[in-house]
């Protein structure tokens, strides 16, 4: 599906780097594009073989949430002075106020809080229901949810340990009006190297965890080097995210130039780009975590259809999931300054189409990889001697 460029603006290399002057994806930015190196140091543990969506086991015992607690509208929020500004787009979208300090590009409105709540029940189906995988038991005092977004994970854990104090963390107060007692809300960008929610809170959280956050941010090692100095011995971190590229077992997505969700990942990698932030870099995430001094670290890797193509029930409702999901980011992305520079409104309608039809298109088996990345700080931090 042809998408030619409206006019010669700059995105990153002095022209448009993804098009040719027929308005297709450019080899050479496929390739450039598409290259990351993965870690191989770290235990990966797959779930899924290839092939065999249709064979997922379902876990008939699960349960369901209890959603039962002592709830109060008075939880503590801290506010900055950015928060008291909404930046209001061209393009209708609104975007939280931390603009000049922050590569954040998503906006806030209630479309983007609709799908990451979507994503939200997406995580939690994918691992039945469990809000995370790292083996830290359950004997949890202080709990940090960096990037937590509408809170829906924030609550849902404080219900869960209603003795211990959770901390939810986001650029936007778009969380629940009505939270358990046990919860306090920031608002703040935890980026700002200047003055950040991370000068106030120090050295006393047993797990950090962050969904849907290090793949885009700007310094991804960094923030988890704050994280590990923030935890408690033998505290954890755990990171939950989607890697943006789309996989099939059977060579049955069509080449990149005729299939829309391809042009859109490599879009959206643009845009990030732009904002100084690589959306690629959750393949890498083992190896910052040991960088930063972290042990045990472990990756679990999950498949995730996108769209309703497998037999299986629960693998055609993540792939649902995923897909909706999927659908709110087209406009979200393309409404960034950078897309607007070389997309004109009726290209952004025909992209979002074009991606909506490619991924209900049952014949097309197409997954994306989920990583949850977990790792723990020492025990008895290790001391340098010198030689």
């Amino acid at each position: 599906m042809p998408l030619p460029s409206k006019s010669s603006d700059l995105i990153l290399i002095g022209h448009n780097p993804i098009k040719d002057s027929d308005g297709q994806l450019t080899a050479d930015s496929v390739r450039r594009l598409s290259t990351i190196s993965t870690d191989s140091d770290y235990e990966l543990i797959h779930f899924g073989e290839p092939h065999d969506f249709s064979q997922a086991e379902v876990d008939d015992d699960a349960s369901e949430h209890d959603n039962a607690s002592t709830v109060s509208d008075n939880s503590h929020i801290s506010l900055t002075p950015a928060f008291y500004h909404h930046h209001i787009s061209p393009y209708g979208r609104r975007y939280h106020g931390f603009q000049s300090s922050c590569g954040y590009i998503l906006p806030n409105d209630p479309p983007e809080q609709d799908r990451e709540d979507l994503l939200h029940l997406l995580s939690l189906d994918l691992i039945y229901g469990r809000h995370f995988l790292s083996p830290i038991g359950d004997n949890l005092n202080k709990i940090l949810d960096l990037g937590c977004g509408t809170g829906k994970w924030t609550v849902e854990i404080a219900d869960k340990f209603p003795f211990a104090k959770v901390v939810g963390v986001d650029l936007s107060p778009i969380q629940a009006v009505l939270s358990p007692e046990n919860v306090e809300w920031w608002v703040d960008d935890i980026e700002d190297e200047e003055e950040n929610f991370f000068e106030t809170e120090r050295n006393d959280y047993d797990l950090v965890h962050a969904r849907y956050l290090l793949s885009m941010v700007v310094d991804p090692a960094g923030l988890i080097g704050k994280c590990f100095d923030h935890l408690k011995p033998g505290g954890w971190i755990e990171t939950q995210d989607l890697h943006p590229r789309i996989m099939s077992d059977d060579n049955s997505i069509p080449a990149k130039d005729t299939y829309p969700p391809a042009q859109f990942m490599d879009l959206a990698h643009i845009a990030w780009a732009q904002a100084g932030v690589d959306c690629r870099i959750t393949p890498q995430i083992g190896k910052m975590m040991k960088g930063a001094g972290f042990v045990n670290v472990t990756c679990r890797q999950f498949r995730v259809p996108l769209g309703p193509w497998p037999r299986d029930e629960r693998m055609k409702n993540l792939g649902n999931l995923l897909r909706a999901a999927t659908e709110e980011l087209v406009p979200a992305i393309m409404a960034t300054s950078s897309m607007r520079k070389c997309f004109v409104e009726e290209e952004v309608k025909e992209l979002q189409e074009g991606c909506k039809k490619a991924m209900g298109d049952t014949k097309i088996h197409g997954y994306m990889w989920m990583y949850f990345w977990y790792g723990q700080k020492p025990l008895v931090e290790e001391e340098t001697v010198p030689v």
